[in-house]
């Protein structure tokens, strides 16, 4: 017969473990919603390319000073996850970061879908860009 001790012991690890495999289980659930994996570093990494070739890019980068381009994706309580129209490169300048989508299913091209606050409106760059010595 096992002693109460003894089972107050399982069941303590078992709660114990029971809490942790939920927690990481939704803690990655939730990180793969917004976080990209190598699939998504590669369309990332292409739509960042069309970004720089694009028009709209050109004339932002003629008039403003570019700092960052991040990429980024979010497939958070969407109804297909898989839509390339999830996936978003953010032009970040000194006055609004510009959100770059793909135009259609194909990703034909890209355009400026809407605009955003950006960070270097009101901090200097992270790293000394194009300061003197």
């Amino acid at each position: 017969m096992i002693k109460k001790p003894k089972v107050m012991i399982l069941i303590i690890l078992f709660s114990t473990s029971l809490v942790l495999n939920l927690y990481l289980g939704i803690n990655s659930y939730i990180k793969s919603t917004y976080a990209p994996n190598l699939d998504d570093q590669q369309i990332l990494g292409e739509m960042t390319q069309m970004v720089l070739e694009n028009e709209h890019y050109k004339e932002i980068a003629s008039k403003e000073n570019v700092y960052a381009i991040k990429q980024g994706v979010s497939r958070f309580n969407v109804a297909d996850p898989a839509s390339i129209f999830h996936y978003e490169i953010n032009v970040q300048t000194e006055k609004e970061s510009y959100i770059f989508t793909c135009i259609d299913e194909n990703c034909t091209d890209v355009s400026n879908e809407g605009w955003t606050y950006s960070r270097y409106s009101e901090h200097e760059p992270i790293l000394p860009i194009n300061k003197e010595n």
